[in-house]
Order: C-alpha cells, then sequence, then structure tokens
C-alpha cells in the first residue's frame, strides 16, 4: 500500500522536481488555488479527461512552490487502486496513515482522485469533516452522477463545487499563442482570417485538453472517439446498468442531430425506439456526466411563452462531431449555424452562471438564442452565422422591452462587427471568433 502511494506521491522524495512542459493555463486555477486557504471542501466534478487530475497536480507543485510547505503535508490518492480504496474507508489507519506520514501540528492537503470510485464518498469526507480535523480535501470525479449527487446532500455547508468543463476558447488562443488582450477593432481589420481558421479548428474538435495539444488532425479523431467510446458509451452505461445498449447509442446518435433544437422526449422516445421513462434516465444521465446540457425557456409572458421544453446542445463540439462522424470544414457543412450556436452555449456556461441562462420562445415564432438574466437587467445573446453583414437586430428583442431591463444586447455573427444604440439599448454585433471577450461584454456592462 505505502509502495503504492509513494508512487502516487513523487515529490516527498528528496531532490524531486516537477516536470516543465507546456501546458493549458485554466482560468479556475487562481480560484482552486485561493480555496487552499478555506476549510470547506474543494470538490471539482468534470466528465473524463478534462483536466481535473491535471489541476490537482498543479495545486500541490504551487503549494510545495511557494516555500510555506513541506512536501509530506501533501497526500494525493488515486482510487485507480484498490488497496488505496480500503484505507480511506477505515477511518482509524486513515487517521494513523496521516499521522504517521504528515507533519505534526500542521495542516494535512489531501487530494482524493476519482472519488466516484469510493463508496459513499459523500458519507465518508463529511465524516472526516465533522471531526474537526487538520485536513483541507480537495476531491475530483469524472461522473457527477456519483460525486455531485452526494456530496450535494451530505456535504451542504461544507463544501465549494466546481464544475470543471474543456477549455474555454480564449484558453485554447492563449495556448496557441495569441494575445486576446489586442483591441477588438484591430484584429477585425488585419487578423480576423487568422482568428477564423483558429475558430473553425476549435469547434470542430472542442476543447478537450489532450486534444487541443495534439498537432495530427487524425490523432485529434482518434482521440475524440476514444474518449466517446470509454466515457459516453462505457462508463455511464456501465453506471446505468443500460441492458439496451444499442438504444441508448441511438439515443445519443439521435441527440447529436438536434444540437440547438427543442428537447422533445416524446419525439425522441419514437424516433429511437424506447420507451419515455428510459429517454428521461438517458437524457439526465449524459447531462449529469457533462456530454449534453440542456437549456429552459425563459417565461415572460406565460400566456405566450411554449411550454416547459428544453434545448439540447453538447458540453462540446468536438465530442458531438465525434458522435456524428463529420469533421468537415464550416464552409462546407449545413449545420455550420447550429455549431456555432451550441459553441457559443459552450463559452456561455464556462464563463457565466448556468442557472441565469435562458432562451426565449413565444407561440408566434419568436426567438432569441440566450438571455443571461441578473436580477432586472436581461441580455439577449443572438447566433446570426451567415454572410450577411446587415445590421439587423431581431424583432423578437422587441418583445421582451417593457417586461425587463435591455441597457445591452449581443448578435453573434460570422465576421462582422460593429456597434449601435436602439433607444437604451446598445448593440455589440461581433463576429464568432471573438467569443472569447463574451463573458466581459455581458458581465462588465451590468457590474
Amino acid at each position: 500500500m505505502k509502495d503504492i502511494f509513494d508512487l502516487q506521491n513523487p515529490w516527498r522524495n528528496p531532490g524531486y522536481t516537477f516536470p516543465q512542459t507546456s501546458y493549458i493555463k485554466r482560468n479556475v486555477f487562481d480560484h482552486l488555488y485561493g480555496e487552499m486557504g478555506h476549510k470547506e471542501v474543494t470538490v471539482v466534478v468534470g466528465s473524463r479527461q478534462v483536466g481535473k487530475t491535471f489541476l490537482m497536480k498543479k495545486l500541490i507543485e504551487k503549494l510545495l512552490l511557494n516555500g510555506e510547505n513541506d512536501p509530506r503535508q501533501l497526500f494525493y490518492f488515486n482510487f485507480d487502486s484498490l488497496d488505496l480504496i480500503e484505507l480511506v474507508r477505515n477511518d482509524r489507519d486513515f487517521i494513523t496513515f496521516l499521522d504517521q506520514y504528515g507533519v505534526a501540528g500542521r495542516i494535512a492537503y489531501v487530494f482524493l482522485d476519482e472519488a466516484q470510485r469510493v463508496p459513499d464518498v459523500g458519507l465518508l469526507i463529511k465524516r472526516y469533516y465533522d471531526l474537526g480535523l487538520n485536513i483541507k480535501f480537495v476531491i475530483s470525479g469524472s461522473s457527477s452522477l456519483q460525486i455531485k449527487g452526494q456530496v450535494k446532500e451530505t456535504l451542504t455547508g461544507r463544501k465549494r463545487l466546481f464544475e470543471l468543463y474543456p477549455i474555454t476558447f480564449e484558453e485554447f488562443l492563449n495556448y496557441k499563442g495569441v494575445d486576446v488582450s489586442s483591441d477588438l477593432d484591430a484584429v477585425y481589420k488585419f487578423e480576423s482570417s487568422h482568428y477564423q481558421r483558429l475558430l473553425e479548428e476549435f469547434v470542430l474538435f472542442g476543447g478537450y485538453p489532450g486534444v487541443v495539444t495534439t498537432n495530427s488532425l487524425e490523432e485529434k479523431k482518434s482521440l475524440l472517439k476514444e474518449i466517446y467510446n470509454s466515457y459516453v458509451q462505457k462508463d455511464i452505461s456501465d453506471f446505468l446498468k443500460i441492458e439496451d445498449v444499442s438504444g441508448f447509442n441511438r439515443l445519443v446518435q439521435f441527440a447529436s442531430a438536434k444540437i440547438g433544437g427543442l428537447c422533445k422526449v416524446n419525439e425522441i422516445s419514437k424516433n429511437v425506439r424506447l420507451s419515455r421513462h428510459f429517454v428521461d434516465k438517458y437524457l439526465f444521465a449524459l447531462e449529469e456526466a457533462y456530454v449534453i446540457s440542456r437549456l429552459s425557456p425563459y417565461f415572460v409572458n406565460l400566456g405566450k411563452a411554449i411550454g416547459k421544453t428544453r434545448k439540447l446542445f453538447f458540453c462540446d463540439t468536438g465530442i458531438r462531431n465525434a458522435i456524428f462522424g463529420h469533421f468537415g470544414s464550416l464552409k462546407q457543412r449545413l449545420d455550420a449555424g447550429l455549431l456555432i450556436e451550441n459553441f457559443i452555449f459552450c463559452e456561455l456556461i464556462k464563463c457565466l452562471d448556468k442557472n441565469r441562462l435562458w432562451f426565449y420562445r413565444t407561440s408566434a415564432g419568436s426567438e432569441i438564442d440566450f438571455l443571461f438574466v441578473e436580477g432586472n437587467q436581461t441580455t439577449p445573446i443572438e447566433v446570426k452565422y451567415g454572410a450577411s453583414r446587415q445590421k439587423i437586430i431581431p424583432k423578437a428583442f422587441d418583445s421582451l422591452t417593457g417586461h425587463t431591463d435591455l441597457k445591452k444586447s449581443i448578435i453573434v455573427t460570422k465576421d462582422y462587427i460593429y456597434k449601435e444604440k436602439k433607444g437604451a439599448m446598445d448593440v455589440a454585433f461581433l463576429p464568432a471568433w471573438a467569443a472569447y471577450s463574451l463573458g466581459n461584454e455581458i458581465i462588465g456592462d451590468i457590474h
């Protein structure tokens, strides 16, 4: 057991140096590091290969390189090992282990990786937390079905939850050496074609770190299919104990063709030949596992708004394209507009509070792709990925006037930048490749 632990914790060896390699800097890292000074359990959830283990190792590195901690204060457990699972589950042995190999009188930072493999991990961590020990827990899990569900109930008031998605377009550009602080107007005038090429790569292959750092297009495709096969087809179906695997796969395939559309359970049930019960169950599982995400309608006038049917998106466009089996250029695709809409959705949920994000649709057919609502102020975001450079403001914006405070709206275009004023509302036309600035455009204006 100790041998396995030593292999997983090489920084405890005298003279150890952390590898110095190029990597994708994640915006969430500073927030996570700031949590190291707080007693609450830090919980990081997200799909496989999204970078959770990497962030844990970077936190350990920074905790040691700041010169304030002894390597013996850092305990990392990856639960690929059954022996380590049994150690953590045995209260007396685990506490003895930390005392034996830690530093007396100093805090122990305990990192539990792939914690979904530990039975009843939420109750287990709660038990340790409530003992009042000098331990800071950081736990991660690939399946929010097991992790988020447990910690939400059992660690109420004792945890901070971070949902980790594939990298943002801003992080992608930074990795590619692009200065995202450059003036948008100057970029539009002199570099828009370069940004457009980078946008296409990101939309086609997505933001999984391993995919981004792979140069070969064929290797990118192969890795995406591997992520899909090992995570979606195996892990999720195994967890749900799915007997009709072909039915589950048909549902995923059907969902990949319906991005940006209304997620009508009855329609899906009929097309994939599954009962409504199983469609609901599988969609919930895919959502909790960060494969898909569903967006609810915003009700301004309950008499005109359409039901409660939600819109369906994938959390990563690369995974969607791998399922759909199509990596062709955006110029040659009939679904280019839908892909860009899905891309914009992904960027929004990565930088904004998803609980404040909606779409708007009325029985008359008016629709706004996304609404960000904070207090009494609403920011509509409409995706118009076409060749036209006309300054057309969607009529649907007018339907919100008088019901909510509209100070700013954003229209995402193919390659057009412009700003104008309509009444009291500022309207910003932004090219899709400028999506890295969406968060600042929305939040900066509100705050």
